[in-house]
């Protein structure tokens, strides 16, 4: 997927996560099956961060934990059963809450740059990703972006999404703003091919 609409999807997912934490809920299943485009995303002409009318949906609230159902500071040992699903702290046998949605937010977003699922091995305590960024024009960004979320010290020391969504989200308005229009339309020129081509 071209730089521009990753940043651009990363910065409304961000938005979204953020919006759900706020509201103390954990959705526990955030991956790529789970968005979907709506009409919505042409309509947007203009690239406004805070603006939520993206046409981007996440669904599947079917895993999410309300978190305001347990006392406060509640943290949760339990795995997953799909094991590329399973965030850093599953892997190491550390409690986790939030992690969870961080873990699946880097790993969609790394499928939008990689188109492969990620992997991630730890290297001396710290958690990577399998991916190589060195031919990546905003690598320094991509792996700040990664560690972070791949690296939550504990539950009590949560990661600022606010903070990642405004460094991708200035990069983005840096750098990208103009070519965000011709690449939506020519994203969803190419779903629309690739559906016609699988129904026949």
């Amino acid at each position: 997927m071209p730089q521009p609409l990753v940043m651009y999807f990363t910065v409304c997912i961000l938005n979204m996560v953020e919006r759900l934490h706020d509201i103390h809920v954990v959705h526990a299943d955030i991956k790529p099956d789970n968005f979907l485009l709506g009409e919505r995303f042409l309509e947007n002409k203009c690239f406004e961060p805070e603006n939520m009318d993206h046409g981007l949906v996440l669904i599947d609230l079917g895993q999410s934990v309300d978190m305001e159902l347990f006392p406060e500071g509640t943290a949760f040992t339990g795995k997953c059963l799909t094991s590329g699903f399973q965030c850093t702290e599953m892997l190491s046998g550390k409690p986790w809450n939030y992690q969870t949605d961080y873990f699946g937010l880097a790993g969609t977003v790394y499928c939008m740059l990689f188109g492969t699922y990620m992997q991630v091995t730890n290297e001396g305590g710290v958690w990577k990703t399998n991916g190589m960024f060195r031919r990546n024009p905003h690598s320094d960004l991509w792996q700040d972006f990664f560690h972070t979320l791949l690296n939550v010290p504990d539950c009590s020391s949560l990661p600022d999404l606010q903070s990642l969504r405004c460094k991708l989200t200035s990069v983005l308005q840096q750098n990208y703003s103009s070519k965000l229009p011709s690449l939506k339309s020519r994203l969803v020129v190419l779903l629309l091919e690739n559906r016609r081509a699988t129904r026949r």
